[in-house]
């Protein structure tokens, strides 16, 4: 009886180690400025992560723990930038009652329609950059979490996802339930869904709604992404405010492409934001090129006109139109790379950096 018994537990932690699994996975960058001169003050010396600025941002280092089996699974993201351990973008526990449904509760984000288009100054210091590279043509789910206007949102989430049918992706997020009134539940929520046309693209469409005192507001969003011409990634997207007396008027169309010949990756950006008063634009293109035994060259250009730089560009105002570039060269390993480059900003000063870029992806 007893070795029977001893039979089974073997079989069953067999078992466990089979279908479940803890992993640790880990990212992180940091980008070291030996100079950064703005044009109007003293050059300065900093550290920080590609989207830090002069407020005291550290290099990220981050990892995440993940346990997953068939049916359940949770997901712990770590950081301890500047040796201040903090949580990451996702801490959340998810079950599968069956093939085609999740469930999932905690801090979300939800990746699989989001749009990206970063490229260039994006992946290396966005203050003489671009500060706007991902959400650009189709926003996450879970995409207030990410914003800063909606910091009062940043709590826990319940997100159900459905695969009915292949290529057919529905997922409904309800945040801000910290007691919020069950009456504003469905109003506080984020409705997505999108279907992967084969061989032709992907359609995408989504409501992010939330509540303004007593009134509902929300962003209404499509977007197509182009998958049937070969090395070419096409997406375009669309939004616009639903209750324009809280948001104000806001439409903006969003397109984004790289192409991809021999070593080079070819990217192009086009911002066209329709506001209450004037348009913002935003135009980027830039390259990549493979240089043979790891090395890689990166190269961009964007403007800015005056509307979107100044509500955009990491919290700088101007009434001036904004001009930016870089050139940057990495040397790349099984899982990390290290780089340096150069920037400028040309506003109403002109101001240059040089990066020196860190990496690490386990």
């Amino acid at each position: 009886m007893k070795k029977a018994l001893v039979i089974v537990m073997m079989l069953m932690l067999v078992a466990s180690a089979t279908f479940a699994e803890i992993t640790i996975g880990a990212w992180g960058r940091g980008i070291f400025l030996p100079i950064a001169d703005t044009g109007a003050d003293d050059p300065r010396v900093d550290t920080a992560p590609s989207w830090g600025s002069w407020n005291g941002d550290e290099s990220r280092i981050g990892f995440t723990i993940a346990g997953k089996s068939d049916n359940v699974g949770f997901q712990i993201d770590m950081n301890v930038d500047g040796g201040n351990p903090n949580c990451g973008d996702q801490l959340k526990i998810w079950v599968k009652p069956f093939d085609m449904l999740t469930l999932s509760i905690g801090r979300i984000y939800d990746d699989t329609l989001r749009g990206n288009a970063a490229y260039g100054s994006f992946n290396w210091y966005r203050k003489y950059g671009d500060a706007v590279g991902e959400d650009v043509t189709f926003s996450r789910i879970g995409i207030k979490n990410s914003k800063e206007e909606f910091k009062e949102f940043y709590k826990e989430e319940f997100e159900i996802a459905l695969t009915p049918v292949e290529n057919l992706y529905v997922a409904a997020i309800f945040e801000n339930l910290d007691k919020e009134l069950t009456e504003d539940l469905f109003r506080n929520a984020q409705y997505a869904a999108g279907y992967t046309i084969p061989n032709i693209g992907q359609i995408r469409a989504q409501y992010i709604g939330w509540v303004d005192t007593d009134d509902t507001a929300g962003m209404f969003e499509a977007a197509f992404k182009v998958t049937a011409v070969q090395n070419l990634y096409a997406d375009i997207g669309f939004a616009t405010s639903t209750n324009t007396d809280v948001t104000g008027d806001y439409t903006k169309i969003a397109a984004y492409g790289n192409y991809k010949v021999q070593a080079a990756t070819i990217h192009a950006t086009a911002i066209y934001e329709m506001l209450d008063d004037d348009d913002g634009m935003n135009f980027g293109v830039g390259l990549d090129y493979d240089l043979g035994n790891g090395l890689g060259l990166n190269a961009d250009l964007r403007y800015f006109n005056d509307i979107y730089a100044n509500k955009h560009q990491n919290g700088d105002r101007s009434d001036s139109a904004k001009i930016t570039g870089m050139l940057g060269i990495t040397k790349g390993f099984s899982n990390g790379l290290v780089g340096i480059g150069v920037q400028f900003a040309n506003q109403e000063n002109f101001g240059y950096c040089i990066p020196v870029r860190l990496e690490y992806w386990f």
